[in-house]
């Protein structure tokens, strides 16, 4: 029984702390369990950081192949996939106001106000799925999080697959319709 209690808290802090969230829209109209094969499209513009760029292709790669979808290249693919980065800087401001010191006659202390500011980085990951006949927009996530430092590559890589796992886990699987 401890066990278990200390199982669901430590889920539920590391749940509740996550700062990742994402957003899913679709074409209903357009069956995805039909489509057999996919092809990763992007051109690295200047300054993109290209380590980023590479590891997701590579994690978005192992996905989609998870969920039973081939690659092959551009030309014969039934879904295109697509992403755009977005990384800005942030800064909140926070003020608290305390009442400090003792009042005589119904009449409070003092109010002092407390301000204070945070910055942080935000990422936005945009990730499309389009129709390769009419370049549409079939299936759409819009993932942002509050971005934080890691130390090694493998850090790196292992938060960018987290990220793929939780941006695609609504995107169907063909394991599953078969």
């Amino acid at each position: 029984m401890k066990k278990t209690l200390v199982l669901i808290i430590g889920f539920l802090i590391i749940t509740g702390c996550s700062s990742l969230r994402v957003n899913v829209d679709y074409d209903p109209e357009f069956n995805l369990l039909e489509q057999k094969s996919f092809a990763i499209v992007h051109h690295n513009k200047e300054g993109e950081d290209t380590l980023f760029n590479d590891r997701f292709i590579e994690a978005l790669k192992k996905d989609l192949k998870a969920k039973a979808y081939v690659e092959v290249d551009e030309g014969s693919a039934s879904l295109i996939f697509v992403f755009h980065v977005n990384v800005e800087s942030k800064v909140d401001i926070d003020t608290d106001y305390q009442m400090v010191g003792y009042g005589r006659y119904g009449y409070g202390g003092h109010m002092v106000a407390t301000t204070r500011s945070y910055k942080y980085t935000k990422g936005t990951l945009i990730v499309d799925a389009l129709n390769p006949k009419d370049n549409k927009i079939v299936w759409r996530a819009i993932t942002t999080d509050i971005l934080k430092s890691y130390d090694t590559p493998q850090q790196r890589t292992a938060y960018i697959q987290s990220v793929v796992k939780e941006t695609m886990k609504d995107f169907p699987s063909k394991q599953i319709s078969k």
